[in-house]
Parts: structure tokens; C-alpha cells; sequence
């Protein structure tokens, strides 16, 4: 009977061990491990080691993990933003003619995320495009016409009008030109900013 009362205070105790909270000049810790005061950290390794991740304090002084933008890179523990000059080549593909509210897949996690040239390649040959989505504030991308003739149809109802084209004389590029677009969050619209043929 004794053993088996010292066995199940053992396993009492391995089982708060394994959930315990510890504190630093606080009884009541809030986290895994809660410091009421300023805490320092030495590193000896310092050129050995790569950081990967950004943290912060949320409001009750919570350390938690901080995302990082598509706007900025972290690369050889140097954080920076990157630059809106950055003409690196990502690709869409289409099957039809007429396209509207186009997804150019440049959201975070997506094929095309920090790219700013879109090679627009068709099957279907030339490209119509009535909109784009998710455009933000000062987006700038520019559209490469690969397979055939792009051509932005301004204004046009078959896509959501914040992803609409706004009215320019120069909305198409023959193959191999460019069409550069930023977009207006004002306005929440795309605007040509200028044609490359």
C-alpha cells in the first residue's frame, strides 16, 4: 500500500513538473516562463547563428512571433525593405481570351510573391484583362505579354470595381512589351503609368 501511495505522488508531481509555469520575481506566472523585470541574453556563437524570425511584445508584455511583410526581407540576420526597383520575373497563365478579377498570385506564400514583372502567357493567344485583384496602395507591378497582345479593358463590369482599370490611351502591349500599372488605393483603381513596346 505505501508503494503505491509513493508511486502516485511521483506521478502527481512529474505531471506538474510537465505542465509548471516558472516566474522570475513574480508567484503567479502568466506563461511558461514569465520574468517580472528585465531579462538579458548573452550569445558567444553570435556569427554561427541566422536568425529566421522577428519577435515582439504584445500588450501584456507577451513575447510573440512577428511576421514579416512582403515588403521587407530578412536575409543574413540584416532586416531591410525591399526595393521598389526590384524587377524580378514571376509568370500567370491563361485558356481564354477575356479574364477578370486575374489573381497574379503575389500575396505572401503565392508563386509569385516579390515579384514585379508577370509574364502573361495564353493558350487562347492574345489576353484581355478587365482587373486584378488584391491591389494595395502604390503596387507597382508591370505586365509582360508573352503568347500574344495584352489588352486592359478600363472600367469594365465584369470585375469587381476595386479591381477595375482606369481609362488610358495606351492599354495595350503587343508581344513582347510591357504594360506598368501602380495601384491608387484613393481611388481603388489601377492606373497606367506607362507603355513599353
Amino acid at each position: 500500500m505505501k508503494l503505491l501511495n509513493k508511486i502516485g505522488v511521483l506521478i502527481l508531481l512529474s505531471s506538474t513538473f510537465a505542465v509548471a509555469q516558472v516566474g522570475i520575481n513574480t508567484t503567479n506566472p502568466q506563461e511558461t516562463f514569465h520574468v517580472a523585470g528585465t531579462a538579458r541574453i548573452e550569445t558567444t556563437n553570435q556569427g554561427t547563428v541566422t536568425t529566421t524570425k522577428l519577435s515582439g511584445l504584445n500588450a501584456a508584455g507577451t513575447l510573440r512571433e512577428i511576421a514579416i511583410g512582403t515588403n521587407l526581407k530578412l536575409s543574413s540576420n540584416v532586416l531591410s525593405a525591399k526595393s521598389n526597383f526590384d524587377h524580378s520575373f514571376g509568370s500567370v497563365s491563361y485558356i481564354i481570351k477575356v479574364n477578370n478579377n486575374i489573381d497574379l498570385l503575389l500575396d505572401s506564400g503565392e508563386t509569385n510573391e516579390g515579384k514585379s514583372i508577370i509574364r502573361i502567357n495564353n493558350t487562347a493567344g492574345d489576353t484581355e484583362i478587365t482587373g486584378i485583384k488584391d491591389g494595395y496602395n502604390g503596387q507597382h507591378i508591370w505586365l509582360y505579354a508573352q503568347s500574344g497582345k495584352v489588352t486592359l479593358k478600363p472600367n469594365d463590369a465584369l470585375s469587381l470595381a476595386v479591381n477595375r482599370i482606369e481609362t488610358n490611351a495606351k492599354l495595350a502591349a503587343v508581344q513582347w512589351g510591357m504594360i506598368e500599372l501602380v495601384y491608387d488605393g484613393t481611388r481603388n483603381l489601377w492606373i497606367v503609368m506607362q507603355h513599353h513596346n
